[in-house]
């Protein structure tokens, strides 16, 4: 702690000395002084807008003041009373352009004379347009997948199949994102990504990223974007890119709210959300509860061999069979706020609970065979092992937002606190082929993360010569754990202790960085994007195991530059060149050294020499853009010299047991192109089709073996969806991942598909949905193959994957929209009259 205050305080100058330089940049040069001195002296024009009908006050209304000509001059809104104050407006001949949604825009003429100091227009009446309500309401769908400078959106809200599901349901039918059977997540073939919610880190996705994306209801997500070319303002963890899951936000006036009631086979939850916002108060709050069940079987058969003379002979044949039953339940609730002190300034805050309990009951048959086939009945082995996992979260985080009166021109100050409490009990009986007990085993574990995260950044246009960001960040993460192990060798001795695995440990990683980058667009058709990233990483651990302490000690220096061409070509399509370097770090569970031998035949345990790996991404992107048709394309190449990477070797030459581990093993690198279409028709249908292909080429020692490999991958996704007249919709979506392989693996395909039925009553206030998955064959079959030294071995995974889900959801409540964004520009001064 001494090392990092001393390292804050030597490096406070520096960071002070950037903001002032910032701040002096943002101050107003003698012309713009000048300019507003001028505008000082004019006449007060002041009005009220209300409805034409009622007389009642539009409330929020855009007012903006135009010349004759239709230029735009300046504006202002309405406030609570629909009353607004255009200050200082030199004589002369003007029209208001008054605009509300839900009204007709109003061109309102005003003479503005110099004898006068005010101008009191009294009220001035607007006619309401059902029209242009309705439009919003019918035509205000947004497509499933829209595109971004830096990537894609996938709008979840909008497809029906993930009604009553869960994260890891959504995530499923984002394109460039895959989810294998047992929920881990990869994007465009690599599994190390950095996953937000709403633009901020989340320690409830640190620990077991499969089954935090179960704990959270699909029906609170709004959007998920895939940034695969992040800038230097984004943290640089996560070396494919970034996947922001955004949930449900209202800014409309009044009070809304939803409920949605599931039950399945697999799924059954109860989800709520309410909006509620006056005024400058926005307040919302959502709570669920999920309750999730899987269960599946698998097989192995181990071949072991021992070598003489360079010729391998079969010793002997291990099968195991497994049987396994998972029954989760999970709460997520979250509650925010908002509040508008004025146009330019407004803080938020969040709070976010979360807690889950997993029950996962567990059978291991291991039998031995001679290489003739004959079982050996003296090595037979049947396991019970039942794991018990219960886990809450407290996250809460506050973000203040500074508008300045020059457009674009933004100061964000972000600091979020996040905590995870863990317990795991794990209990084993082993019996033999006589059905006694041979070892009985028992364990808890009782673990915490903690994480602080304080982020200030600035974004400052220059006028004509583009945007320049800056920012710095503070990640301080601690996490601790302390595991007990027990065991017996008979079903009567008593439990004893056992130190070789038992484990004890805290970690801190605290990473300290800073940022800028620069965005120039040129003529409306170049935009030059260049930044860099400096990170310093310090980290600590103390790992203590069989009464021998590990202590690490180790400092990341990493500089991370960013690049992005882009160039608007004819015709709606673009262009962009990006360039990229990121980082990912080595987890706390592939750190620490804790032995797990749950399985006799595998012994797992991670590598706290591990060092951090750097990769190079470089993208070039097309995308077009017809009408109601879309095509996006890229081609990629993503290289890692240093990759982390899981590993399988035997204990010694000739040894049954295997132990599993992680090292830096060497180059990895990946080559591929991905697409993406989508379509709409008779504006009511949509169809979309993507397409992740890659080559990946795999260059490693482990131990003294130098291993290459080297092969074609791709993932393969679509949907279509159509809306009747008569408020009934059909959605139906499929995807298919190709065979898979590492460094001593391979795996079969993957697939899924989903059929969504959805009829709307009430105006659209209530529905209901029926969802199917994987209706047609009950088992979802994985078979890998994994080569090492001394042994091949082939698992078989089955897992039950048919799902129906019958869902039925209620909206509630009356909204009314606050401003018209499109106005928007009317109402922000030009840059060059003020600063």
């Amino acid at each position: 702690m001494k090392h990092m205050l001393q390292l804050m305080i030597l490096r406070l100058p520096t960071l002070l000395l950037i903001l002032l330089l910032f701040i002096g940049w943002s101050l107003p040069s003698r012309a713009e002084r000048r300019a507003i001195i001028i505008q000082r002296a004019g006449v007060s024009v002041t009005g009220t807008v209300v409805d034409a009908l009622t007389k009642a006050p539009v409330e929020f209304a855009t007012v903006a003041l135009q010349d004759k000509s239709g230029k735009p001059i300046g504006g202002a809104p309405c406030d609570a009373t629909g009353t607004f104050t255009l200050p200082n407006v030199a004589p002369g001949a003007y029209d208001l352009a008054i605009s509300f949604i839900g009204y007709q825009t109003k061109l309102h003429p005003i003479t503005v004379t110099a004898a006068e100091k005010t101008l009191q227009l009294g009220q001035i009446p607007l006619q309401t347009d059902s029209k242009a309500l309705e439009e919003v309401v019918v035509t205000g769908e947004k497509n499933l997948i829209q595109e971004t400078d830096d990537g894609l959106v996938y709008n979840a809200e909008n497809d029906i199949t993930n009604i009553g599901g869960t994260a890891a349901d959504v995530l499923k039918k984002v394109p460039s994102l895959a989810v294998d059977i047992d929920g881990n997540v990869e994007m465009r073939g690599s599994p190390k990504i950095k996953i937000l919610i709403n633009g901020k880190p989340s320690t409830m996705l640190s620990d077991n990223l499969a089954e935090a994306l179960q704990q959270i209801p699909s029906d609170m997500i709004k959007s998920v974007e895939v940034i695969s070319s992040p800038s230097a303002k984004y943290e640089a963890e996560g070396t494919a890119g970034v996947v922001n899951i955004i949930t449900k936000q209202s800014s409309m006036e009044g009070m809304t709210g939803q409920v949605t009631a599931t039950t399945g086979n697999r799924t059954n939850n109860l989800n709520t959300n309410l909006n509620y916002r006056k005024n400058k108060l926005g307040l919302r709050a959502s709570v669920g509860g999920n309750f999730n069940d899987r269960n599946g079987d698998s097989e192995s058969d181990q071949v072991y061999f021992r070598e003489e003379n360079l010729i391998q002979t079969p010793s002997k044949l291990i099968r195991q069979s497994s049987t396994f039953e998972n029954n989760g339940r999970s709460i997520f609730s979250q509650l925010g706020g908002d509040y508008d002190f004025d146009e330019n300034n407004n803080l938020s805050v969040n709070v976010r609970l979360n807690g889950s309990r997993n029950l996962t009951d567990r059978t291991l048959s291991t039998r031995q065979y001679t290489p003739s086939g004959e079982e050996q009945l003296a090595n037979f082995r049947f396991r019970d092992i039942d794991n018990s996992n219960k886990g809450q979260g407290f996250e809460t985080n506050l973000h203040y937002k500074k508008r300045f009166r020059q457009k674009g021109r933004e100061l964000d100050f972000i600091s979020s606190f996040n905590t995870n409490q863990h317990r795991s009990d794990y209990a084993l009986a082993e019996e033999n082929g006589q059905e006694t007990v041979t070892r009985l085993e028992k364990s808890d574990n009782h673990s915490q993360n903690r994480e602080v995260n304080l982020q200030l950044d600035y974004s400052h246009p220059l006028e004509k010569l583009g945007r320049l960001e800056a920012g710095m960040r503070a990640v301080l993460r601690n996490s601790g754990s302390d595991y007990d192990f027990r065991f017996s060798r008979s079903e009567t001795a008593p439990l004893a202790e056992d130190p070789a695995r038992s484990n004890e440990f805290q970690y801190n990683q605290n990473v300290y960085s800073s940022y800028l980058s620069y965005t120039l667009r040129l003529k409306k058709i170049y935009t030059i994007r260049v930044g860099g990233r400096y990170e310093y990483t310090h980290v600590a651990g103390d790992f203590a195991t069989n009464n021998i302490t590990t202590n690490l000690q180790k400092p990341f220096h990493n500089f991370m530059p960013n690049v992005m061409f882009m160039k608007i070509l004819p015709h709606n399509q673009r262009l962009r060149l990006s360039y990229a370097t990121r980082i990912q770090r080595p987890g706390i569970s592939q750190l620490n050294p804790y032995r797990n031998e749950s399985n006799q035949l595998n012994i797992r345990y991670g590598n706290p020499n591990l060092e951090a790996e750097l990769t190079h991404n470089t993208e070039i992107n097309y995308s077009w853009l017809y009408k109601s048709t879309s095509l996006n394309v890229s081609a990629y190449w993503r290289q890692t010299n240093n990759d982390i990477a899981q590993y399988q070797f035997p204990v010694s030459l000739n040894n049954d047991t295997l132990n599993t581990t992680f090292d830096n093993l060497g180059k990895n690198a990946t080559y591929g192109t991905s697409l993406s279409a989508n379509t709409r028709f008779n504006q009511k249908g949509q169809v979309g089709l993507n397409l992740n292909l890659f080559y990946n080429d795999l260059n490693s020692f482990v131990g003294q073996r130098a291993i290459q490999r080297s092969g074609f991958m791709y993932n393969l996704s679509g949907n279509a969806s159509y809306r009747f007249v008569n408020d009934f919709s059909v959605q139906t979506a499929g995807s298919f991942t190709s065979p898979r392989l590492s460094l001593q693996s391979r795996s079969t395909y993957q697939y899924s598909y989903s059929l969504g039925l959805r009829k709307e009553f009430w105006k659209r206030k209530g529905g209901v949905s029926l969802n199917v998955e994987n209706f047609l064959f009950g088992n979802n079959s994985i078979r890998t193959t994994v080569n090492n030294a001394n042994s091949n071995n082939v698992n078989l995974n089955n897992t039950y994957n048919r799902i129906v889900r019958l869902s039925v959801n209620y909206r509630f409540g009356k909204m009314e929209f606050k401003r018209n964004k499109a106005l928007e520009k009317f109402t922000t001064p030009d840059p060059k009259k003020k600063g």
